[in-house]
């Protein structure tokens, strides 16, 4: 059985739901140094060396984990580059009915997509983080409503 990390390509545009024709895209290739160092800065060292390991089951929350991150990592490193059925640059975020009309995803959508990808990567990981991914979890964690009483006089 192949190790948690790195995840083959094949295995991240499943995880993903990419299409296959991105499987020759170098960008992936490219960014999985960056990924691996990543993930290596926001977990304790056992845990991301055990990542490596072989002999970790493919039901072990460890790896089931690892391969997660790893994945929601490389998606929000690489969107910016992705170029998924347009007509220009960027990501489809609707279609027209007869395709003449494209619509994609603004910088703003991009930059919430990303923290939101982050934030489950980093979710998937809890168990395993280190207080440099604790504090970054915490960071982007959506705030619970508050309460504000208003007394009348």
């Amino acid at each position: 059985m192949p190790p948690a990390l790195p995840v083959p390509i094949p295995d991240l545009l499943t995880v993903l739901n990419l299409p296959s024709e991105l499987e020759t895209n170098p960008v992936f290739k490219e960014h999985k140094h960056l990924i691996l160092e990543i993930i290596r800065g926001v977990v304790i060292d056992n845990f991301f060396d055990s990542a490596f390991d072989p002999r970790v089951g493919e039901e072990d929350p460890l790896y089931i984990a690892f391969r997660f991150a790893y994945c929601f990592y490389m998606l929000h490193s690489t969107l910016e580059f992705l170029n998924l059925k347009t007509l220009g640059e960027g990501i489809v975020k609707t279609v027209g009915l007869d395709q003449s009309a494209t619509e994609l995803l603004t910088g703003a959508e991009i930059d919430a997509f990303k923290l939101k990808l982050e934030l489950r990567a980093l979710t998937a990981l809890s168990a395993y983080l280190n207080e440099t991914g604790k504090n970054r979890l915490a960071e982007i964690s959506p705030r619970p409503p508050r309460v504000i009483r208003i007394g009348v006089i």
